[in-house]
């Protein structure tokens, strides 16, 4: 993990250190933002199952244009998503219920080369693709059991602290890398950026599957992301 977080900031540093020449801003940004995790659920499983979180995303981004529209641009945002199950009937017990709820919290260093093009006086439409490592602050699951109207069960697990097999290894990884593409819309201060990142890495820390009652199975995933987001600079200098 700590090499990880070495490269993440290197990445930064290394966009950062790219500003030469050219005009540079400063802002923040607000947005949607919706994490899905693809899984393989079971041995047998032969497509990945989709589990996605809508939530928001907020930061502050920083952005330099080198020379000729061609530059860099990166952002420190924190996310929380969230899926908010609802009661379902047990089959063959209609009397009980149960919920389960999601909530995930990150934060994310997204490395962006960019090329705007000028379309109007100070209007400008952006293409961007690079880099984002993603870390799980926290990631939990909440279920919930009403037996005849009565909550019965009420439980958090962080995902981070899973051992299904229980080898002694957690079952998820804390952090991610991924790959983005995307295009912003720019007029003076103002701009809407939007689009997708694939996961790079496996989702799984503990990539084997393996318990006294099973001869063991490889585990696949992956964490990809939609995103759109609005912002301002409200500081901008040549």
């Amino acid at each position: 993990m700590k090499k990880n977080i070495f490269i993440g900031i290197l990445l930064l540093v290394a966009g950062v250190a790219s500003a030469q020449e050219g005009t540079t801003s400063l802002g923040f940004n607000v947005g949607f933002a919706e994490p899905v995790m693809y899984y393989r659920a079971s041995s047998s499983a032969e497509k990945l199952t989709r589990q996605a979180t809508d939530g928001i995303k907020l930061g502050v981004i920083y952005e330099t244009t080198i020379v000729k529209g061609f530059g860099v641009s990166s952002s420190l945002n924190y996310t929380h998503s969230a899926h908010m199950g609802s009661w379902t009937v047990t089959p063959g017990i209609s009397a009980l219920q149960t919920k389960e709820d999601h909530n995930m919290h990150q934060l994310e260093i997204p490395v962006d080369w960019q090329y705007k093009f000028l379309i109007a006086k100070r209007t400008y439409l952006a293409l961007y693709t690079g880099p984002t490592m993603q870390i799980g602050l926290a990631n939990t699951f909440r279920y919930r059991e009403k037996l005849n109207g009565e909550v019965i069960k009420d439980e958090k697990v962080d995902a981070y602290k899973i051992d299904e097999d229980h080898d002694g290894i957690p079952d998820y990884n804390r952090v991610n890398v991924t790959w983005g593409i995307g295009l912003g819309f720019h007029y003076k201060q103002y701009f809407i950026r939007g689009g997708y990142d694939f996961g790079l890495m496996s989702v799984y820390k503990d990539k084997y599957f393996n318990t006294s009652s099973d001869s063991g199975w490889n585990r696949k995933g992956r964490m990809d992301q939609w995103q759109i987001k609005l912002g301002i600079y409200f500081w901008q200098f040549e």
